[in-house]
């Protein structure tokens, strides 16, 4: 068997390891970054820490103080409208051309997602299921990208969850939509199977009830507040559903 060697160097490793940290929460905005204890857990040096800290501040993730610190930024509200909006895009562009071509591994994958929704909604301990809930929800909108199996989709889906992460949106939504969560997912991914010509329907719905609830939320402590109820007319007139 033929081994599989990691050509990355090591300065992109470490910028993927902290880009999933950030997109899964792990890391959250706001925090600050110790490159020192970083580089203690991936016992490497600080040097490639560094270098890849400072790409994540090229691309206005991070905040770097010299002699001082290094903070995950918050997105503005307007950041927030902004990055969903470019997500209902793509994703409703993955939907639509995969209408004629579903590919069975994202199918059976989506429906392993759904399951698992649905068990969630037994979990006892709230923070536990809260968690959980992210990841899953995650998963399945990354999934939904996956279905127009285009690299570069993927890749421009996960940098915009790198700026606004589910764990964000969740914060804001999910007391709201627990309820209803698990099928509302279901759905989604039934119409996707079953009635191709509805799936956008059920996609926008969904969508629609979340942009209603992050208009609604309070200011995240973002440093701009502006255009929430621009941004959010914007979303809708933009799918053509409002």
């Amino acid at each position: 068997m033929t081994p599989v060697i990691d050509t990355r160097s090591l300065v992109d490793q470490v910028y993927e390891y902290l880009l999933t940290q950030i997109i899964t929460g792990a890391i959250q905005y706001g925090d600050i970054l110790n490159v020192k204890k970083i580089a203690t857990e991936l016992k490497i040096s600080t040097m490639p820490v560094r270098e890849a800290v400072k790409r994540l501040e090229c691309e206005h993730v991070v905040s770097i103080k010299p002699r001082s610190f290094c903070r995950i930024q918050k997105p503005s509200r307007k950041m927030i409208w902004e990055v969903y909006e470019l997500r209902v895009c793509l994703e409703r562009y993955a939907v639509t051309k995969s209408a004629s071509h579903l590919p069975p591994k994202s199918l059976r994958r989506l429906h392993v997602i759904v399951q698992r929704m649905r068990a969630l909604q037994v979990e006892a301990d709230t923070r536990a299921r809260a968690q959980r809930a992210i990841a899953l929800d995650r998963e399945f909108h990354a999934e939904l990208c996956g279905l127009a199996q285009n690299d570069f989709l993927n890749a421009f889906y996960r940098q915009l969850s790198l700026h606004v992460n589910m764990s964000l949106i969740h914060e804001k939504t999910y007391q709201r939509l627990k309820r209803g969560w698990a099928g509302v997912h279901a759905e989604i991914l039934r119409c996707i199977e079953s009635e191709p010509a509805r799936a956008l329907e059920a996609l926008q719905r969904h969508f629609d009830n979340v942009t209603t609830l992050l208009r609604d939320a309070p200011e995240n402590g973002g440093a701009d507040g502006e255009g929430v109820e621009r941004s959010g007319r914007g979303i809708a007139a933009a799918q053509g559903t409002r």
